[in-house]
């Protein structure tokens, strides 16, 4: 998309505008959004994300950075990864809607996650943009712009953010339709989000503490230990403690070893027991 001085051209744009006039269907209409908001931004990734309260995400539309994997990006994502995305944890957690940037939702300590450098630093994918939208029953629906950190200084400048954020309206009618239309499929009779919530929520339990079990999940999503003191209320000497004694009881190092034992956890986990983690020790 050419800009002149401040002003971007909006042909681009209007024809965008023009196609959602004609689309039938949910799917061509999310199609001509994601490919005109791109346009209007310089964006070079996006993707369409549906999450049913009873059942595994949906990624329904991608594009993805020459540096992303259809296996990590989509697959290990919709498997459980999408547990720690700052956009999801924001409309699940805090039950917000609208637009928003990750920098916006994302914890203090995102940036030294496992999660931000396999699916942020390693895909190259510098900023990232996303419309979030709940309806009933706990569904919610997530239409994300990202841009590589080889354009430009990877992050979206002040107009461009003004820009996607005064498309609001319209990609909440979109999303809000997209929503209500969306029918559950009855092959997913158990419910596999709070299936997996559940596997989180009880990560560690059958080893640690209540409150190492609330640090563990805290130091996952990304907050740093100042956070964690702030949001428990204990010192920061105290939550470095529990920090030391979550990795010994767990046998793991780092942040990234945390990550995968989860994910291995998840893959095993029958549901016979709360804690996942039961699962990797028969």
């Amino acid at each position: 998309m050419k800009t002149t001085g401040t002003n971007p051209d909006l042909t681009h744009w209007h024809q965008c505008v023009a196609n959602l006039l004609d689309c039938e269907t949910d799917s061509q209409r999310i199609y001509e959004l994601l490919r005109g908001a791109e346009l209007l931004v310089q964006g070079n990734s996006s993707m369409a994300i549906l999450y049913p309260a009873d059942a595994a995400p949906e990624v329904t539309h991608h594009r993805l950075l020459a540096n992303e994997q259809h296996s990590i990006q989509v697959d290990r994502y919709v498997e459980g990864a999408y547990l720690f995305d700052p956009f999801y944890r924001a409309a699940m957690d805090d039950k917000k809607e609208g637009f928003f940037l990750l920098r916006e939702v994302a914890p203090d300590a995102f940036g030294q996650t496992e999660y931000f450098r396999r699916y942020y630093r390693e895909a190259n994918l510098g900023d990232e943009a996303c419309y979030l939208m709940r309806g009933k029953e706990g569904i919610i629906a997530s239409l994300s712009i990202g841009r590589a950190s080889d354009l430009g200084n990877g992050r979206f400048s002040a107009n461009e953010i003004a820009l996607l954020r005064s498309l609001l309206p319209l990609v909440e009618n979109i999303l809000r339709k997209w929503i209500r239309n969306h029918s559950r499929s009855e092959s997913q009779s158990e419910s596999f989000g709070k299936r997996l919530e559940s596997a989180l929520e009880n990560f560690g339990s059958s080893l640690l503490t209540n409150r190492e079990c609330e640090v563990l999940h805290m130091t996952m999503r990304g907050h740093s230990i100042k956070s964690m003191a702030e949001k428990l209320d204990a010192s920061v000497d105290t939550i470095k403690t529990h920090r030391k004694h979550i990795y010994s009881k767990l046998d793991v190092t780092s942040q990234s070893e945390l990550f995968y034992l989860f994910i291995s956890a998840l893959r095993h986990h029958s549901g016979s027991d709360p804690d996942p983690l039961t699962s990797l020790e028969k």
